[in-house]
């Protein structure tokens, strides 16, 4: 298997089913973890996508980092916060 191959694997397992569970709980710790894995699924999202030629494509994808990067901002007082 070739390094875009493995990209593609870790993008599919981090950007989307690791983080569903996550980014729909009620707590807002599991949240902001659910954050930080989407960020990191979708870089290598952008990086496979990107290598493949898929330029515009992988702007999708920046597009996800920006809004799980928002997703972070609006959860970052979720130590004193706990759950809702």
């Amino acid at each position: 298997m070739e390094i875009l191959n493995w990209l593609e694997i870790i993008a599919l397992v981090t950007g989307t089913l690791l983080p569903a569970p996550l980014l729909s709980s009620a707590k807002m710790k599991q949240r902001f973890i659910g954050f930080i894995i989407m960020i990191l699924g979708n870089i290598c999202a952008f990086m496979a996508q990107y290598a493949a030629g898929l330029e515009i494509l992988s702007m999708a994808c920046l597009f996800w980092i920006v809004m799980s990067v928002r997703g972070i901002w609006s959860n970052k007082n979720f130590k004193t916060g706990g759950s809702y």
